[in-house]
């Protein structure tokens, strides 16, 4: 090939490399990520076209015409190390790539460039996150290397239109027309202040001169003025007057914004259709914004709900840039795509998609399972307020997941999502609270912020209430309010409360007794997953609790506990302590179905106590301790006393904890030996009787516990003074 041609390749390359450059900048929706996107953009756009970074930079400098075309792309590229190498000989300072847009703001045809890369940073977001926006449909033409348009839909046009440039009045009319956008460019840098003292009254004063000489921008940017009272008073009608000038004219912004007019009644009598039309031809033209509106439109208008046609326009909207439709399109069905999605909005700063992108690196959705990644994503947008990602990141916190455990960090961050109102995270801080987790336990508090969550309608935050409730925690105890809770959560397919109102029914407690409701909320339950509930209904078609008895129905329950995929999702499939209790569990629910099963209750009543395999639940483990120790078994019936002095599972009754303490005491149990000498010590249940409380020391220590030894000799010292 000849090095004409080279030459010819180059430049062609050149022209169309600009070109994009600035279209991709003005693609970017305001987001203060937008030079990260531009990089990758700019390696992705080499690597595509087979060229080397390195030698497009030098292309650029070694250009006859560097100076006025590329010096702020160029300055662009040292800013951020784009093919810089330590044997560039052309810049010795990589920090001097200032001086390039400097030299690009000297010449005016040039200096827009900068401008835009500096103002994306600054000011852009602010004028794009309103409703309504400003025309940026600026044109660039430099000594006919090439015209651009800052517009992606009129980039053909325009070139077009060159062609024809050899007529005179056609060379006229773009003098008129560089005048007019000169002036337009000038109003936009007083209104912002790039480049000149702030001065919106100036600002106002150029839009309003351009915009009669017949400048569409600037009527569209005067319409933005009136409307929110820049450099002018407030005139919402003059407003729409001017957007449908411009609009008239095919400005997408102003399309745009008499849309957004004609929705919420501004300048105008509301309008659904009219605003509809207006968003529609906006669209076509290719503004990202309005396209995002209609996938929002076909979604959700109930009427005119068309699903491909919303995808149509969220997938248009995406393209361009829009980071709320590239979030929206992240609910597709395809995870990877979906993934992609989320990650393109994430990376433009959507706090939305940057928590769901938190979920999807969690979870493993479209990606692998990433838990650093997960926390990193939650962080950035809990950082920024977001109370959802706050309130999951706590629970990362919480668990050491993907950064190590800080249950202070937890409490912090599901605090401050607590504060923005957000339930979960409210019923969340009721449980650190109730258990001291991050911060000292204040059972009064949890019961503040559970009875707020409860009545939001949380159902967790209804059955945690209830169960406050129930024990007397940071209340008083009132089992009709724990009941009236339990059922509330149930009515609304809480398992948990549907597992605890049918055991109330089974124990009537509070309630009439009634064994077959008692079986019909433990199978709602159970159906669910609710380990608790699988196993309570095992026994009940163990035992004929509710229904006929039908102890392979209940064997088969039992062994579905640990295959059931629900239990697994709770516990976790790798948990192997878990694993362990609830084969445990399971083990001593068959027992307890053979006659000499006085043991088997007590384990039973014992996992219940402790929580292994279950939920804790003391007035289950009660039941059981109490059913072992009707059949004589001594630790149950210590347990049973221990249940009674505490209260633990049933009222508190120090009589018939003295009396369980004795007789396991008796059976030579060294733990109820202790308490009944306490309780005699002390006079509890009993009447005070020094001599018996020094027996039952004496007993317990010959058994081998000394810890009381210090008592006895209190004791004993009293005895003989």
């Amino acid at each position: 090939m000849s090095s004409n041609n080279i030459i010819k390749d180059e430049e062609i390359f050149l022209k169309e490399f600009l070109k994009d450059f600035y279209r991709k900048i003005i693609r970017i929706d305001h987001h203060s990520r937008f030079e990260n996107i531009l990089i990758d953009w700019i390696q992705d756009y080499f690597n595509d076209n087979n060229k080397n970074s390195e030698m497009i930079l030098k292309l650029m400098e070694n250009h006859k015409e560097s100076e006025n075309w590329f010096s702020s792309l160029i300055g662009f590229f040292y800013e951020h190390d784009i093919s810089i190498n330590d044997n560039n000989t052309n810049i010795n300072n990589k920090n001097d790539f200032i001086k390039f847009y400097l030299l690009s703001i000297k010449n005016y045809e040039n200096k827009k460039l900068t401008y835009i890369i500096f103002d994306k940073r600054n000011l852009i977001s602010k004028s794009f996150e309103s409703a309504n926006v400003m025309s940026l449909n600026q044109f660039e033409y430099f000594n006919g290397l090439l015209e651009i348009n800052l517009r992606k839909d009129e980039l053909s046009t325009i070139e077009k239109y060159f062609e024809s440039l050899n007529n005179d009045s056609n060379k006229i009319n773009y003098i008129k027309r560089k005048e007019l956008e000169k002036l337009n460019d000038l109003d936009y840098c007083y209104q912002y202040g790039l480049g000149k003292k702030k001065d919106e009254f100036k600002a106002f004063e150029f839009y309003l001169k351009s915009a009669k000489e017949g400048n569409s921008s600037a009527k569209n940017n005067l319409g933005y003025c009136y409307q929110f009272g820049i450099g002018t008073e407030k005139d919402e009608k003059k407003a729409f007057e001017w957007y449908l000038k411009a609009a008239n004219e095919e400005d997408l912004y102003a399309q745009y914004n008499l849309g957004i007019c004609c929705l919420n009644g501004i300048g105008i009598n509301k309008d659904d259709e009219k605003a509809l039309e207006y968003f529609i031809k906006s669209a076509k033209g290719g503004y990202s914004s309005a396209q995002n509106i209609l996938g929002d439109y076909y979604q959700n208008e109930t009427e005119a709900k068309d699903f491909k046609k919303a995808i149509y326009w969220y997938n248009e909207a995406a393209e361009n840039g829009n980071k709320f439709a590239q979030c929206n399109l992240g609910v597709k069905k395809d995870e990877v795509k979906s993934f992609e999605y989320y990650e393109k909005s994430a990376n433009q700063e959507y706090l939305n998609a940057q928590y769901e992108l938190g979920n999807y690196y969690y979870k493993g959705i479209g990606t692998k399972v990433n838990k650093t990644k997960a926390f990193e994503t939650y962080e950035k947008a809990a950082n920024k307020g977001h109370k959802v990602a706050q309130y999951y990141l706590g629970f990362l916190y919480q668990n050491g997941d993907g950064t190590e455990k800080n249950e202070r960090k937890a409490f912090e961050y599901v605090e401050k999502s607590a504060n923005q109102g957000f339930l979960y995270a409210k019923s969340q801080l009721g449980n650190y609270y109730s258990n001291g987790i991050g911060t000292e336990v204040n059972k009064a508090k949890a019961f503040q912020l559970y009875t707020i969550a409860a009545v939001g309608k949380h159902n967790y935050a209804r059955n945690s209430l209830a169960i406050m409730f129930e024990n007397g925690e940071g209340t008083e105890k009132d089992l009709e309010k724990a009941f009236f809770w339990f059922h509330k959560a149930a009515e609304d397919d809480c398992r948990i409360a549907q597992c605890n109102v049918g055991e109330y029914y089974e124990l009537g407690n509070f309630v009439d007794k009634d064994e077959v409701k008692a079986f019909e909320f433990y199978e709602k339950s159970a159906k669910t997953g609710h380990i608790s509930a699988i196993f309570q209904l095992g026994y009940c078609y163990v035992n004929g609790i509710g229904t006929e008895i039908n102890r392979e129905k209940g064997f088969e329950t039992y062994n579905k506990a640990a295959e059931d995929v629900n239990v697994h999702n709770y516990f976790g499939k790798n948990d192997k302590e878990t694993i362990n209790n609830l084969n445990q569990i399971i083990y001593w629910y068959y027992k307890a179905a053979e006659n000499d099963n006085n043991f088997a209750l007590y384990k039973l009543g014992e996992c219940y106590e402790l929580g292994k395999g279950v939920w804790k639940n003391r007035v289950r483990a009660f039941e059981f301790y109490k059913k072992s120790a009707s059949q004589g078994f001594i630790y149950a019936q210590y347990k049973l006393g221990h249940c009674y002095e505490k209260g633990f599972g049933t009222d508190m009754n120090k009589v018939k904890a003295f009396e369980f303490y004795k007789i396991a005491a008796t059976g030579g149990n060294v733990d109820a030996q202790r308490s009944l000498a306490y309780l005699y010590e002390h006079g509890e249940g009993t009447d005070k009787n020094v001599e018996n409380a020094i027996y039952w020391y004496e007993k317990a220590i010959e058994n081998g516990y000394l810890d009381v030894k210090e008592n006895l000799d209190i004791l004993l010292k009293q005895q003989n003074n």
